[in-house]
């Protein structure tokens, strides 16, 4: 089954782009917009990224929902990690950058839909509608101004 192939580019280093999209990722994502697995619930989303980290929402209770580990990160150029969600099988999303002289190219691709069996096609379809209205959030937050970082 084809994966889901999108592309973007953002006016931020491949370096910055990829620290808002990991360490950022609250910032950004379209919670919101509903989002998320917790709905109203949402406290917070984290993305730890290092190989074996966790992409999971923590809840207003205190609950946290895991969607899916890290299976490889290279700062700055990608990183890699499972989608759970609420399906037996994960499936897998990887996201690049790369230089553009002072801006970023960001490749997302989610793949692996052929593990879900029988709600494959449904699933897909769903993302497919989805992902575009994630990544252009992430296009958005990357043109706001960047916070100062600590003094010398």
């Amino acid at each position: 089954m084809e994966p889901i192939r999108l592309s973007a580019t953002v006016h931020r280093s491949a370096a910055e782009a990829f620290r808002l999209f990991t360490d950022g990722i609250a910032e950004w994502w379209p919670s919101d917009r509903g989002y998320s697995f917790g709905g109203g619930r949402l406290q917070d989303l984290c993305l730890e990224p290092v190989a074996g980290g966790r992409l999971y929402e923590r809840y207003t209770d205190g609950e946290e929902f895991e969607v899916g580990r890290v299976l490889a990160c290279e700062p700055p150029k990608r990183i890699v990690f499972t989608w759970k969600g609420r399906w037996p099988e994960p499936t897998e999303v990887e996201v690049r950058f790369t230089p553009l002289g002072a801006d970023t190219r960001v490749d997302l691709e989610h793949r692996g839909w052929e593990r879900l069996g029988a709600s494959a096609e449904e699933s897909r379809r769903s993302y497919l509608n989805g992902w575009p209205s994630v990544l252009q959030q992430f296009v958005e937050r990357s043109a706001m101004p960047t916070a100062p970082g600590p003094g010398p």
